[in-house]
C-alpha cells in the first residue's frame, strides 16, 4: 500500500514527544490507516497518532489504556502502554504511546489463525473488568467512514447506509446470542498479533469495549473472505472451544463485519490509489451479492 502521511503528522509527533519527555530523532514510520504510527527506535517506544475530532476517539483511548494495563496485571499477553500521562493532545491529534517489542506481525495468510483462538478463549475466561466499559457499537465506525468518505457517489452512500440499518434495526438488534456477555477486543484479526521471540501479543484496543463474545469470534469467520481456508478455520474453531457458524445469528454478525472492513478504505481512497481500487471491488461484490475473494491493503 502507498502510505500518505496526513498534513500535521510530523508536528503532532514531535510535540507528543515533547510533552511526554521522549525524543522524537529517527521516528520511523510503521503504518498509517486507522492511525498514523511510528516506532522511536532511541525510547523503544511506539507512538500511536489518532485524529482528535473522531468522535468519542478520546473516551475509547482513555479506556483502551486502562483495560491493557489492568490486561498487563492479569498476565494476559498484551501490548502495555507506557506509564506516562496520556492520552496526549498535540496538532489536532491524541497520542499513545506503547512500549515497542522486537518482533513483527503475525496476520498474513500464510499464518494459522489458532492461537489467536487460544488468546480469545483466555481473554473471554478472565473475571469482570473492575471498572465500566463502554458498550459494543457495531454500526458507528462504519457510519461515519461512509459519511466522511471523499470517493463515493450519493448513491453509495445511501446504500451503504441503508445496508447498517437494515441489518441494525431488522436482525441485530433481535439477535439472541448464544455466549455470555462481557470484555470483548472489539476487532480480534490476525492482524492485530505480534510475534515477538518469546510469545505472541494482542494489540490494538481501541475498540475493547463490553459485548456479545461472538463478535471476537466473527473476523476470523468472514476471513474466508480473505482467502483463509476451511482448515485454518476450524483450527480456530478448535483453539476456541466453540463453533457459531451454525448459530443463526452469524449470517447477520458475518455481513457486518463485511461492512466494518470497508472503513480503512473509505476512509483512505482519496489519498491512496490501491485502497480505492479496492473499495469499489469489495463495493461491487456486496451490491452484487457474491463471495468473491476481497484484498488487504
Amino acid at each position: 500500500m502507498t502510505v500518505s502521511i496526513a498534513a500535521g503528522v510530523p508536528a503532532a509527533l514531535a510535540e507528543a514527544c515533547r510533552q511526554a519527555g521522549l525524543s522524537s530523532t529517527g521516528a520511523r514510520l510503521l503504518r498509517s490507516v486507522a492511525n498514523v504510527v511510528y516506532h522511536l527506535p532511541t525510547e523503544g517506544v511506539v507512538v500511536r497518532l489518532a485524529e482528535a475530532t473522531t468522535p468519542g476517539k478520546l473516551d475509547r483511548l482513555v479506556t483502551s489504556l486502562k483495560v491493557t494495563r489492568w490486561l498487563h496485571e492479569q498476565g494476559f499477553p498484551v501490548i502495555r502502554p507506557l506509564d506516562v500521562r496520556q492520552p496526549i493532545a498535540a496538532e489536532g491529534c491524541l497520542a499513545t504511546f506503547w512500549y515497542y517489542e522486537e518482533g513483527g506481525p503475525s496476520g498474513g495468510a500464510e499464518h494459522d489463525p489458532a492461537p489467536l483462538g487460544v488468546l480469545l478463549r483466555w481473554l473471554h475466561a478472565l473475571p469482570s473488568v473492575p471498572f465500566a466499559l463502554p458498550t459494543y457499537d457495531p454500526f458507528g465506525g462504519i457510519r461515519r467512514a461512509v459519511h466522511a468518505s471523499l470517493v463515493i457517489g450519493d448513491d453509495e452512500r445511501t446504500w451503504l447506509l441503508d445496508r447498517c440499518a437494515g441489518l441494525e434495526e431488522t436482525y441485530y438488534e433481535r439477535l439472541d446470542f448464544a455466549l455470555p456477555y462481557g470484555l470483548i477486543h472489539g476487532d480480534a484479526h490476525r492482524g492485530n498479533l505480534i510475534r515477538t521471540p518469546e510469545r505472541l501479543l494482542l494489540c490494538d484496543w481501541d475498540s475493547v469495549s463490553a459485548g456479545p463474545r461472538e463478535i471476537d469470534l466473527v473476523p476470523t469467520l468472514q476471513g474466508v473472505r480473505f482467502g483463509l481456508s476451511e482448515e485454518q478455520r476450524s483450527g480456530f474453531v478448535r483453539a476456541y472451544g466453540g463453533d457459531i457458524r451454525r448459530w443463526p445469528g452469524y449470517p447477520v454478525l458475518r455481513d457486518i463485519r463485511e461492512l466494518q472492513t470497508l472503513t480503512a478504505v473509505l476512509r483512505n481512497a482519496h489519498r491512496d490509489p490501491a485502497a480505492e481500487e479496492e473499495l469499489r471491488h469489495r463495493l461491487a461484490s456486496l451490491r452484487a451479492g457474491d463471495d468473491r475473494t476481497w484484498h488487504p491493503v
